[in-house]
């Protein structure tokens, strides 16, 4: 049996979403974490949006499917999330005593205050449109499925994305199978993150003779500015490199740095004083008849000399000195910005950094900029 043919014998549950038979469903899953986790989930559902729209090109019906999930995978933390001011300073922010695990299915009011309060200064520049549907996302309910359900519901509003929890939809299909999606959605693609691919390798394969969905990988991307881009070039590294962590991209960096102007002022002083104790020996001769004063005269023009090349070696090492604070401050900043905690930016930075720094303008244009046709690392450039 085709394909198609499949396909049109699994319909949309009335209870998600009413749409036409033989539709498909294009699916990401979406772990509820702090104010919706990481980069990459939002990357997930952006791509099944891009996905379900080369679908419709070639005539086909698709809906993009985010399931919010609350099982979320080893290694995700659900209870804290990074982001980034607009000087590329670094916060981590987490929820009361929830430092030593990573399940955190719920937060309280009290908590999400304080943590609101702490992205108030983080942002204070910040989208308030987004700032405030975040809050009403999170507050409202202490339960993180609902909240980022609702969080979604607000980014993707104009992208036809269906939102589904994940544990509504088992129930109301009277199942408990953590691997149901292929028997009640008529999924044909998953897009997935490394983490998730071998808990679909696990997915039955002969269930009602339907073909497994086919799985795609997140895109791999990284999301730059123009400052951090004029830092790589300027002290010629590539992101790769940041991936070492800042302060042996620091080290690298200073070495290229160093000066031999310092030595070179040293010598001349050095050369300065030894012409000075030549000249004192010949001074009777070059200063005969002036007597006493000779020897206060050249002593005076030595102190002068020598001052002025100790001024120009002060000013010298304070300019480099200068130079090399400059250099570790915009690093840093590069760093944090590129390569938060020396990890890849879409596992490490929050989602909500983009509406938070660039609004709903952002998400689109991260959105068109995106491309789900290669696996090759991709840099875009936002404002």
């Amino acid at each position: 049996m085709k394909m198609s043919e499949l396909i049109k014998q699994i319909s949309f549950p009335a209870s998600i979403v009413d749409t036409p038979p033989g539709s498909v469903a294009v699916a990401a899953n979406f772990y509820a974490g702090l104010f919706g986790g990481p980069l990459s989930q939002l990357l997930k559902c952006l791509a099944a949006v891009k996905i379900c729209a080369g679908y419709k090109n070639n005539g086909v019906l698709a809906v993009p499917v985010c399931l919010v999930r609350k099982d979320a995978p080893p290694g995700f933390l659900q209870g804290e999330i990074n982001l980034i001011d607009r000087h590329s300073k670094l916060y981590c922010l987490k929820t009361a005593g929830r430092e030593e695990t990573s399940q955190v299915n719920f937060v309280g009011r009290e908590d999400a205050k304080r943590i609101f309060e702490e992205i108030e200064r983080i942002f204070p520049d910040g989208d308030r449109e987004s700032l405030s549907a975040l809050k009403e996302a999170f507050v409202s309910d202490q339960n993180l499925v609902p909240s980022c359900a609702r969080w979604l519901k607000y980014l993707l509003k104009d992208y036809g994305v269906t939102i589904v929890e994940y544990d509504v939809l088992l129930e109301s299909n009277n199942s408990s199978d953590s691997k149901s999606q292929v028997k009640i959605l008529p999924v044909s693609i998953f897009v997935a993150d490394s983490t998730e691919i071998a808990e679909y390798d696990k997915v039955p394969r002969d269930h009602d003779d339907v073909p497994p969905p086919i799985i795609r990988l997140c895109p791999n991307v990284t999301i730059s500015n123009a400052r951090s881009l004029k830092t790589l070039n300027r002290y010629g590294l590539d992101l790769e490199r940041l991936f070492d962590g800042k302060e042996n991209v620091l080290d690298s960096v200073s070495e290229t740095m160093k000066s031999d102007v310092p030595d070179r002022l040293q010598k001349l002083r050095d050369e300065t004083r030894a012409v000075f104790e030549e000249l004192s020996v010949q001074e009777p001769a070059i200063f005969a008849g002036r007597g006493e004063h000779s020897g206060r005269i050249r002593k005076s023009r030595t102190a002068r000399i020598v001052y002025q090349l100790e001024k120009i070696q002060r000013h010298s090492d304070n300019a480099l000195a200068n130079r090399e604070a400059s250099a570790k401050n915009r690093i840093c900043k590069a760093c944090d910005f590129l390569a938060p905690l020396g990890r890849r930016q879409q596992d490490t930075l929050g989602g909500a950094q983009i509406p938070l720094s660039f609004g709903m303008a952002g998400l689109r244009a991260l959105y068109e900029q995106l491309d789900i046709s290669t696996q090759n690392h991709q840099l875009i450039e936002m404002n």
